[in-house]
């Protein structure tokens, strides 16, 4: 049973970590994401979420935790309420932050972004995001920030309180082992010499742009005061302890409960490496015992451990962040002397895809109602998640499908699509190789078409997208490709007859490995056009033209600030039940994201329904307030109007207006003085009509 009555920290707290590139299956952090894509992330904005989109992070992640690439996990009671938070590192422009709301019953955490934002207030060029570490370093009872990455190590002093942290960048704590401990180092603070300050130790990573040997771990004795830290290299505090060939990640706990620190190393392979220390509290004796930890041991071969009593039973519990994104949480059943570990699936549960490149279509395919999932991933395989929720609540679950055992090219594209016309869903995809292939579903059963689409080849990773661009009732087809210039669009000419005619595509300009998706994004009654690309872009070209004749005009600002990763995949459609079409982002990792629409009125092409000029939600004013602002809204008709205020999670936080009201004009007043800072939405809600808009409360 979960429980949430848990520890506060001791010195040794937790700690963090770094990457790997150790072979080609490793590749993707240690080569590619340390030399292409870091340029990408330094320079990538810190935005969490675009002022259209609302990220509900519960839909796919229902403890409210979004999969991080390479994620770093560390835990620690900054607002002092006796539960743990969560600072999540990884691979991706920010450090991230969720504050810990769970209850005895459920585990929950709140994505907050105010906590760092004077961290990133000036961009992310200099500032760390990968391996977080909070202790009270300078011993004024306060929990302070350490963060590891490319610019060493950078301290971020707490000048707020215990309960109320606020954190100021301090340049010179550690300028003189940042000379020496390169750009991938990730640190743990523990008083391992028991004199009552916190001493250091950092295990080294990849150190591709030079430094010391990767996969060293290096100690740091601090030779000052509890208050006054001051470190000094102490080859000693690691004798014995192995250069494990890279991705050093430690982590310190009394694991067998005899009073001294022992050490854990998260490493770029798929067993932990742990030295108990045979020694004693002030001098200690490095001894290796990994089997301890086999039960630990996963297929991911990257690991960053913390260890701390996070159910508080008076036992160290293990946690580590993974190169998936994935965090496992492994509870200790044994006891205090001799630990033994057991998995803990529910605290961090996640509905994801198997990872590398998925893609994502959406569709009615069961018929009950609700939009199902439909996602492709790189060993050539369709995976499908069946919505058990319904049209206003999705639930989204991995099920076996009669379509689960068709074998594809690797990294395979399938959207669902009826190109039959017979009230089903079909399957086409494309895959690594260039070509398209076409499953036609007979009442469940799915047989392979080889005719239709058998003289189309794009000449690497081929991306389908289909929709009646040209209004004449029939479906036609663009196809992304690996190199911009094999991009095509396909015009159907009647009878799934198709034929290359990239005229309509005009205006549109295409990247590499472009992923491209149709839909009425703006709900104007014809197709826009979406594009995820290589490095996390998302392009949008809407259509001003109609619905038979496209005009492709690229919109930079829709999708502005949304944090897409490598080579994301979007689908769309009214996953809530307001006519408006939400959006499911599919990230390289795997990691699945919804996003509520916020800003489309109701739909025309996707649900039929118009909007009526009438209902007028007007912007509030002022905007940005404090702590009071007015909201005015006029009626068509005589009706019940309700008007409710919904934080920047989606949680609904006030209701200023329940009752009937006469057509006309209204307005009201809302005071938010017992809220936070932050962006707030206010719905307007009758029987006929509903209308969102964004407001945002700065005090």
């Amino acid at each position: 049973m979960f429980n949430t009555t848990l520890t506060n920290f001791n010195e040794s707290g937790s700690v963090v970590s770094m990457e790997s590139s150790q072979s080609s299956t490793h590749g993707l952090r240690g080569i590619f994401w340390g030399s292409l894509m870091f340029i990408f992330c330094i320079v990538a904005s810190p935005a969490a979420y675009a002022q259209n989109w609302l990220a509900v992070d519960s839909v796919f992640h229902p403890t409210g935790i979004s999969p991080k690439n390479f994620s770093s996990p560390f835990f620690a009671d900054i607002d002092n309420d006796g539960l743990p938070d969560l600072f999540l590192g990884g691979n991706g422009d920010i450090l991230e932050y969720y504050k810990n709301v769970s209850t005895a019953q459920t585990p929950m955490f709140r994505r907050d972004t105010s906590l760092l934002a004077s961290i990133y207030a000036n961009g992310t060029q200099y500032t760390n995001h990968d391996y977080p570490v909070l202790c009270d370093l300078d011993g004024d009872g306060d929990l302070d920030l350490i963060i590891g990455g490319f610019n060493g190590l950078l301290y971020y002093e707490n000048i707020g309180s215990v309960s109320k942290a606020e954190f100021k960048l301090v340049d010179t704590m550690f300028t003189a082992i940042n000379a020496i401990i390169g750009n991938d180092a990730r640190p743990a603070f523990v008083d391992i010499d028991g004199d009552g300050d916190l001493d250091l130790f950092l295990g080294i990573g990849e150190s591709l742009l030079g430094g010391p040997t990767a996969g060293i771990t290096m100690a740091f004795r601090n030779v000052g005061t509890k208050t006054h830290p001051y470190f000094v290299q102490d080859d000693a505090l690691v004798a014995g302890v192995a250069d494990i060939g890279m991705n050093s990640f430690p982590a310190f706990a009394d694991i067998d409960g005899d009073g001294d620190y022992d050490m854990l190393l998260g490493r770029d392979l798929t067993n932990f490496v742990f030295y108990r220390n045979v020694g004693t509290k002030t001098a200690p004796v490095w001894q290796d015992n990994s089997s301890i930890f086999q039960a630990a041991n996963t297929a991911n071969y990257w690991k960053v451990p913390v260890l701390f009593d996070y159910n508080k039973d008076g036992k160290v519990d293990l946690i580590f962040g993974t190169d998936d994104g994935t965090l496992y949480y492994y509870q200790n059943v044994g006891s205090t002397a001799v630990p033994a570990w057991q998995q803990n699936s529910s605290l961090f549960y996640v509905i994801k895809t198997s990872g590398n490149s998925p893609t994502v279509s959406l569709g009615d395919f069961d018929k009950d109602g609700d939009l199902d999932m439909l996602c492709g991933n790189w060993l050539g395989k369709f995976e499908y998640f069946k919505n058990e929720g319904t049209n206003k609540k999705p639930l989204f679950r991995p099920t076996t499908a009669s379509f689960s055992n068709i074998s594809v090219s690797s990294y395979c594209s399938p959207i669902f699509v009826d190109i039959d016309k017979d009230g089903d869903l079909d399957i086409l995809t494309g895959g690594l190789n260039g070509k398209l292939r076409l499953f036609i579903n007979n009442n469940g059963s799915f047989a392979e078409d080889g005719t239709i689409f058998s003289a189309i080849n794009v000449n690497g990773s081929s991306m389908p997208a289909m929709a009646d661009i040209d209004g004449d009732g029939d479906l036609d087809l663009l196809v992304g490709a690996e190199n911009s210039t094999d991009t095509h669009f396909y015009e159907n000419k009647g009878n799934n007859v198709f034929v290359q005619n990239d005229t309509l595509m005009t205006g549109v300009t295409f990247q590499n490995d472009a992923r491209p998706t149709f839909y009425d994004v703006d709900n104007d009654g014809d197709y826009d056009l979406v594009i995820g690309g290589r490095f996390g872009d998302i392009y949008y070209y809407e259509n001003i033209g109609t619905a038979k004749k496209p005009v492709w005009k690229e919109n930079t600002t829709l999708f502005a600030g949304i944090s897409a990763g490598q080579s994301p995949s979007v689908g769309f459609g009214d996953l809530d039940g307001d006519k408006r079409p939400d959006m499911i982002l599919a990230q390289y990792n795997g990691s699945l994201g919804f996003y509520k629409n916020m800003f489309a009125p109701v739909s025309v092409l996707n649900s039929g329904a118009s909007r009526k000029a009438s209902y007028v939600l007007h912007q509030n004013y002022p905007n940005p307030f404090n702590p009071s602002t007015t909201i005015r809204y006029s009626l068509q008709a005589n009706e019940r109007v309700q008007v409710k205020i919904f934080n920047a999670l989606g949680k609904q936080v006030a209701e200023v207006v329940n009752e009937e009201q006469a057509a006309g004009e209204h307005s009201i007043i809302w005071n938010a003085g017992k809220f936070a800072s932050g962006v707030y939405y206010y719905h307007l809600i009758t029987p006929s009509h509903q209308e969102s808009k964004k407001m945002v409360l700065i005090k």
